[in-house]
């Protein structure tokens, strides 16, 4: 009898050994298997670009219980992705003092629960960050690009954040939806290319007088039998004169046209009580204008050009 017990005894701790074995090697298969999906789904994410979930499947292909070729692939593909992902630092400043205590949500999903001034990755491409200060909301699109490290993106919320809590918008716009108050156009172009019309005809009032007073010099004087170089000297100054009446003409008509055409509000607009007249031509001004002249063989050649 006590030789059947001792028999049964030894049969029951082969069989719970056999039974642990199994289990362990069941549990095994299991890890290997969650390990190698790990790895494979990792490679995919990140050759996506969504580096945060690629981390989190690395951290678990990297585990001790992970077979040795693929927990040292895994922990090379983590440094890599750690040297790559793109990372923000999340901001949030109420006025000019900075905050902490703000939750911040990518695309919907809680990210931190309170500022702390650390880098955090992010996947490639547009995201959607939405920050929560104490029932206040903001939010902020971003588009994440390759590269990009410790990028900064901040929110102001009280009044520095656009008047009473509102949207961050032009100065001016309340109750238009934003929209700056129209403006009448400048006419500083005008007087521009009108002071050089002035110019010119002054600068032809000049060499005309004196072009035609040397003229009437050379024939009391010396007709027909002048030097060469006095009769060029006033041919020289009529010949100024000349171009600068042109140009003196064409200035005072191109401020003029820019004086009637730039864009007008109505008086009502002025006062308050109606939306700007859009004009009927778009915008007119003047980025550049010019004016020469110079001797050239027979006479002067003179240019003025404008550039709207």
């Amino acid at each position: 009898m006590k030789q059947r017990s001792a028999v049964r005894g030894m049969f029951a701790v082969l069989a719970a050994t056999g039974t642990l074995l199994v289990a362990e090697t069941a549990a095994r298969a299991d890890d290997r298997e969650q390990c190698a999906s790990a790895a494979d789904q990792a490679q995919q994410l990140r050759d996506e670009g969504k580096y945060r979930r690629a981390r989190e499947q690395l951290l678990l292909c990297a585990r001790d219980v992970c077979p040795a070729p693929i927990k040292r692939d895994c922990l090379d593909w983590l440094t890599q992705v750690e040297n790559t992902a793109p990372t923000v630092v999340f901001g949030a400043k109420d006025g000019a003092r900075d905050l902490s205590d703000v939750k911040v949500y990518v695309d919907g999903a809680p990210v931190t629960d309170r500022l702390d001034g650390k880098p955090v990755q992010m996947d490639l491409g547009k995201h959607v960050v939405k920050f929560e200060y104490q029932g206040q909301t903001k939010e902020e699109e971003v588009i994440i690009g390759a590269g990009q490290k410790n990028r900064n993106v901040t929110v102001t919320f009280g009044a520095a954040a656009g008047g009473a809590g509102g949207p961050t918008g032009p100065a001016g716009g309340g109750g238009g939806g934003g929209t700056e108050p129209a403006k009448e156009g400048s006419i500083a172009p005008a007087l521009v290319v009108g002071g050089i019309g002035i110019l010119a005809l002054g600068s032809f009032a000049i060499f005309g007088l004196g072009g035609k007073s040397d003229v009437s010099d050379l024939e009391k004087t010396c007709k027909p039998h002048c030097a060469e170089t006095d009769v060029d000297k006033a041919r020289t100054k009529l010949i100024i004169a000349d171009i600068s009446l042109g140009v003196g003409i064409v200035a005072l008509g191109v401020a003029t046209y820019l004086f009637v055409t730039r864009p007008k509000v109505d008086a009502d607009v002025k006062t308050g009580h109606a939306s700007a007249k859009p004009p009927a031509k778009p915008a007119t001004g003047v980025s550049n204008v010019s004016f020469d002249f110079g001797a050239v063989t027979g006479g002067a050649m003179g240019s003025f050009g404008a550039r709207f």
